[in-house]
């Protein structure tokens, strides 16, 4: 069962504790969102991964409008994924706009996270589909 996990401006986050799964929503808003933000929101992801031992989030980037300048993607590269591949994290659906324009910087952001892993990943794959996402996260 989804239950509402913590929201801002710029998402909305649901958990479901008994699968382990964070699904995060991202808003149309995120066109407005700062370097600053980006940064503060990824720790707070961070730390609810840590303490509530996700072990898959869904991310659903489709209203994503926030573009991720290079300095940002090495941090999330470096600093976000090893915490999180720390805290427990195993897999990741990207829920990926259709439109291949708007595609390219949610995948070029993912890119440089994996480039930066060590022989243990956190296992990344990209729908369209929420359903089987889900499906392919939770190995239903």
């Amino acid at each position: 069962m989804q239950e509402t996990a913590f929201t801002n401006n710029f998402l909305n986050a649901f958990l479901d504790q008994e699968s382990a799964l964070l699904s995060i929503k991202w808003l149309p808003s995120t066109y407005e969102m700062s370097a600053e933000n980006f940064q503060s929101i990824f720790i707070q992801i961070a730390e609810f991964i840590e303490t509530h031992h996700i072990k898959y989030w869904m991310g659903y980037t489709k209203d994503f409008a926030f573009i991720v300048p290079p300095d940002l993607q090495e941090w999330a590269a470096q600093e976000f994924n090893q915490r999180v591949l720390q805290a427990g994290l195993k897999k990741m659906a990207m829920i990926v706009p259709a439109d291949i324009i708007a595609n390219v910087g949610v995948k070029q952001s993912i890119e440089e996270m994996e480039k930066h892993q060590d022989l243990e990943t956190i296992e990344t794959r990209y729908f369209d589909n929420p359903e089987q996402a889900k499906e392919w996260l939770l190995g239903a």
